[in-house]
């Protein structure tokens, strides 16, 4: 089978930890590798759609400064951090930032970001406005979508004739269906350590149950009766074993390795995850299907915003605006996988330079436009705040330390209640600030 290019990626990680041009320890000046502007970005998971993309818009055409991808560090949780520090030294060191939808409010209002140049983006009216409009902080507009994300429902379409129409119905039919799963059966799996994607996570599973952590406004809204009770109900699938409170199953890959070896019944993932699976699907692999989460997914992404401290904004700006234009989001898409921000590239043509030979295997597939278009209309932004990453380390760390408790023991572990009326105020302070 042709190998998936995301599970491809896993390989080119692997193979980045030991590169030179990988590292994020180059001394503050120049490279030696002729790269006049530099990227700074967390690791390629895209198996090197990613360069190909720049190469192909940029690097590729004309006589144009040098463009590279810089990765600041592996580690997912790390990378904010380390961009941040880059950002915060004045340096000068990166042009371009590749930032994590949630960060956008924390670098904008840190004077580290420089506005969107409307003159170099001709052509935005096909970015999905909600996608858009997430790189804005205080109505300017700072970075511009490079790709989309939004959670996906997977589940096993062999033992399921469609998806739940809820999470009262995904319950039920997870219970009644776990003797069909592989042993240790995980009915639901999901991003359940203690890392962004339990805050994301989390958000979703209270808005399915009609909670919410913060309200449109800002306030914290976890501690009222629709808060409590959708903690409630999360709380009744761990103790249930619908979900795992184990965080050794809680990251993607575990969550994605559990469906693969048919221990789940449902799957909530990234659209990622659609072509590791069907490239399997060719070999035997499990039996799925995907629709968008049946109640609002939380938005992800990357973007791109140029750095306040380069020394070449004119130029940065367009190179911003190549790599987010039409060609480069085709290519994000129907060669990486990649959600894409605008909704041309999902119908669009794309060159991705690896085509099958007759007589080959099939490839793996891209997730379905439509699927992604109706997950995306009903998605959600993370509270926009300048302090997000503190506010998620306490809601993620609390919540946590709650399901693990009820995953290990029948009873005596903090009332709902108290845990509420407790995690409140320090998410208040949190999001001031404190």
């Amino acid at each position: 089978m042709r190998l998936p290019l995301r599970a491809a990626a896993a390989a080119a990680a692997a193979a980045c930890l030991v590169l030179p041009a990988c590292s994020a320890s180059e001394p503050a000046g120049r490279p030696q590798d002729g790269c006049v502007l530099r990227i700074a970005s967390g690791a390629d998971v895209s198996g090197g759609v990613r360069e190909r993309v720049l190469d192909a818009v940029w690097n590729s055409r004309g006589n144009r400064p040098r463009a590279c991808f810089v990765v600041i560090s592996e580690v997912a949780d790390e990378q904010r951090s380390e961009m941040i520090s880059a950002a915060q030294a004045e340096t000068g060191h990166y042009d371009v930032f590749n930032l994590d939808i949630q960060s956008i409010p924390e670098f904008a209002a840190g004077g580290h970001l420089l506005p969107v140049d409307p003159a170099a983006h001709s052509v935005t009216n096909d970015f999905l406005a909600q996608v858009w409009s997430a790189g804005a902080w205080e109505r300017t507009q700072y970075a511009v979508p490079f790709n989309t994300d939004v959670g996906l429902l997977y589940y096993r379409d062999d033992i399921l004739p469609g998806p739940p129409a809820g999470w009262p119905e995904m319950f039920a039919l997870a219970e009644r269906h776990r003797s069909a799963l592989s042993s240790p059966a995980l009915p639901f799996a999901g991003q359940f350590a203690p890392y962004e994607g339990l805050t994301v996570n989390v958000l979703e599973a209270l808005w399915a149950n009609g909670g919410d952590v913060v309200d449109p406004a800002g306030g914290v809204v976890i501690d009222t009766e629709r808060g409590r009770t959708a903690v409630q109900r999360l709380v009744d699938a761990v103790r249930a074993g619908v979900v795992s409170g184990d965080a050794r199953n809680g990251f993607e890959a575990q969550s994605l390795t559990a469906f693969r070896d048919r221990q789940a019944l449902f799957l909530r993932h990234w659209p990622s995850a659609y072509e590791v699976l069907s490239g399997e699907r060719q070999e035997g692999g499990v039996g799925f299907a995907a629709a968008p989460l049946p109640w609002p997914g939380v938005l992800g992404g990357q973007y791109l915003a140029v750095s306040a401290d380069t020394g070449r904004p004119g130029e940065a700006q367009r190179l911003v605006a190549a790599l987010t234009g039409p060609e480069a989001a085709a290519m994000l898409y129907h060669c990486g996988g990649f959600a894409p921000a605008r909704v041309s590239a999902l119908y669009a043509r794309a060159r991705c330079g690896d085509s099958a030979p007759a007589g080959s295997e099939p490839r793996s597939q891209v997730a379905p436009p439509e699927t992604l278009l109706r997950a995306l209309a009903g998605a959600r932004v993370r509270p926009p705040s300048p302090y997000y990453n503190r506010f998620s380390q306490v809601l993620r760390s609390e919540v946590h330390a709650l399901l693990t408790c009820w995953s290990l023991r029948p009873s005596g572990c903090e009332s709902v209640e108290d845990f509420t009326a407790g995690l409140a105020p320090r998410l208040e302070e949190a999001l001031a600030g404190h």
